[in-house]
Order: C-alpha cells, then structure tokens, then sequence
C-alpha cells in the first residue's frame, strides 16, 4: 500500500486505506473526532494520554471486522516534547504517523503487519497533539512470548532459528524497532509452517548512522524477552548463529555479542523501559 492509495477525509484530518473505506462509512467513523470518541471495546494498553483498545466494527457484507484503536492525546506530550515535535525535530514526530509510515515500509519490503487501516492527526499551534492509529486484528496471532512458552525444546529452538532470520533480514533492510521484544512479534500457523507478524511499529526507523548500537539494542530485547518466556542458553547461541548467518565466530562477533550481553544484564537489573511481558514475576510495566 503506498500514499496513493488513500482516501482523505475530515479537510485531510483522516486517512483511510481505500479497502476499508466501505468500513468506516458502515460505522459512521468518518471523522477524526468521531473516532477519537470511539467508546466500546477492550481496554487492552493503557499509560497517560496513549490507550491502546480492541474493538468491533460491522462489516457493510455482514459480520465483524476486529480492529485495534491507539489513540494519542496532549497528556502523553512532555513540555519539552511538545516544543521538540514543534520544531520537527528527528525523532518527535507523531508516533500514530511513524506507525503508519513503518507498516507500509515494512510490507513493501515484504514483512508482515497487520493491516492498515486508518490514521488521523489534529494539531495545536503548528504541531499534532491527538493522533490514532487504526489497525485491523492478525487473525489467529499469538504473541511470540506466549508461543514460545507453549512450545517442547525442539520446536522452540526452530522458533529461534526462525526469529534470528527474520531479525537478521529486518536489519538487512536498514530497520531498527527499538522496542523488539518477543512480545511485539506475532505468530500465525499456516499448515504445518508459520508466519511472523511485526506489530508496535510506532519507533521504527530507518537510520543512516549509528546503526549497530540500534542492532545491539534491538537484539538484547529479543534475548532479554526470550530468557522471560523460557530459552536456553543454546537457544540463544543458535540464535546468534542464525543471525550473524555463520556457525564459527569472525573476530569481530564476540564483542558484538558482548555488548549485547551487556544489555541483556541491564535490562535484567532495571528492566525495560517501554512495553514488554507484564505478567512474569517481578516484571512490572513502566510509568511512561
């Protein structure tokens, strides 16, 4: 899906994937206000002025099209933050927009996401203050942590061989997540295979400089989350294997790793910043 494929609504105010147009008409959502006051649904995130809310929408045809609603409000904005996104400054954009931008990235570089389908902003002297994002629901995902503690080890470590891969093909393509714990990936079975979904896209870039200490970052989540929901050591080790897409180390591997381990450690002591597993004893979200 690329920008000409949308239809704008609400004076440029609403965004919509022209599939899902028929979608929002059905359930008279279509302007920005309207669905920032969307008040039905399940509750599924929420920190000051973000929310993140499961919800059913009737299809023109007949039955139900379960979406998932973020919605951005000035609470969520620091004083500083908002003078920053004021100013356009790198990495204070609006986190619904990146969102939206990262997802159509990604599937046109052949990843997987879910389905986009509407974004919408309102501004305040000059800079966007409300925001959302509206996705549609990965039929049959499962988040990657709670597959990954259902599995025996043998099937577990083919997950990690199959993470590493996608991981390694991810930075490949010039992306960084910066919050890729297992819990931001989605498992869907397909026969007797499956597919991984990428989800939480909202700071996902494309950076020209400094990319191995985003590759660090990105890979110490993953092995962090994985420790949470039961790998191995040697499933970490096949991992890194995969990754690096070599079974005997370069050099140059084991200080890459290093750091990594480093901030494995770290995120052990201090635990994560962002969203992660809130049900693991002793992890406990963050007041962000």
């Amino acid at each position: 899906m690329t920008e000409p494929d949308l239809l704008a609504l609400d004076s440029g105010r609403l965004r919509v994937a022209h599939a899902f147009a028929p979608l929002l008409r059905e359930n008279g959502l279509g302007t920005f206000d309207r669905v920032m006051a969307w008040s039905s649904g399940s509750l599924m995130r929420s920190v000051p002025g973000r929310s993140t809310v499961r919800i059913e929408l009737n299809r023109p045809t007949g039955g139900v099209q379960v979406a998932f609603l973020k919605r951005y409000e000035p609470a969520y904005l620091t004083p500083a933050k908002r003078i920053l996104r004021f100013l356009h400054w790198p990495g204070a954009d609006d986190e619904a927009l990146n969102e939206w931008r990262a997802i159509l990235a990604l599937r046109a570089a052949g990843f997987n996401t879910a389905d986009p389908i509407a974004v919408g902003q309102s501004r305040s002297v000059g800079a966007v203050t409300r925001s959302f994002l509206l996705t549609a629901e990965i039929a049959g995902g499962i988040a990657a942590h709670d597959y990954a503690r259902s599995l025996e080890a043998r099937p577990r470590r083919r997950l990690a061989l199959q993470v590493a891969e996608l991981t390694r093909r991810f930075h490949d393509a010039g992306f960084v997540h910066k919050d890729c714990y297992l819990s931001h990936l989605f498992v869907v079975e397909r026969g007797s295979g499956r597919a991984l979904f990428f989800i939480d896209l909202q700071r996902v870039t494309n950076p020209r400089w400094r990319r191995r200490r985003w590759w660090i970052k990105d890979l110490a989540q993953l092995a962090y989350s994985a420790q949470l929901a039961g790998a191995t050591s040697r499933d970490l080790l096949a991992f890194a294997r995969a990754y690096l897409g070599r079974v005997n180390l370069t050099p140059a591997d084991p200080r890459l790793l290093s750091s990594v381990v480093r901030r494995v450690q770290a995120l052990h002591g201090r635990g994560p910043r962002y969203d992660v597993i809130w049900n693991q004893p002793g992890v406990h979200p963050p007041n962000v």
